[in-house]
């Protein structure tokens, strides 16, 4: 079964609830090459506590990616281009957009254009990543 036929049965907490699992995977790579992970650490956080029914807005969700002081996995991915945290940096942004995606769709906020193209097809793309990661 594919992630995207798994999460998209669910209700959105739910999705969150499976994409914990992934990120922590995720988290736990990242860390055997960048003990200090900060971003990702805070990006995992988020999607625990907003799978557990946490009031987290859309825009926290998409701070963890980028934000204005240039922090966010974002940058973390392009700081590992060529290096083994890369795949994990990139599948753990793509989680948190999807699940930024579930969280303005909850909330109502004004969904930014680039979370907007997110969509379920990103789940697809996760799926790739993960496979890739082994």
């Amino acid at each position: 079964m594919t992630l995207r036929a798994e999460l998209t049965a669910l209700p959105p907490r739910e999705q969150a609830q499976r994409l914990t699992a992934v990120a922590a995977s995720l988290v736990a790579q990242i860390r055997c090459t960048e003990p200090d992970a900060l971003e990702a650490e805070a990006a995992l956080a988020a999607i625990r506590a907003w799978s557990d029914g946490g009031r987290l807005t859309g825009r926290y969700f998409s701070d963890l990616v980028y934000s204005d002081e240039e922090r966010g996995t974002l940058r973390r991915l392009s700081e590992a281009a060529g290096k083994p945290s890369e795949g994990g940096w990139n599948a753990l942004t793509t989680a948190v957009m999807y699940a930024a995606w579930l969280v303005y769709q909850e909330t109502g906020e004004a969904m930014p254009s680039d979370v907007n193209e997110v969509g379920e097809d990103s789940l697809d793309l996760l799926d790739e990543q993960l496979a890739q990661r082994g």
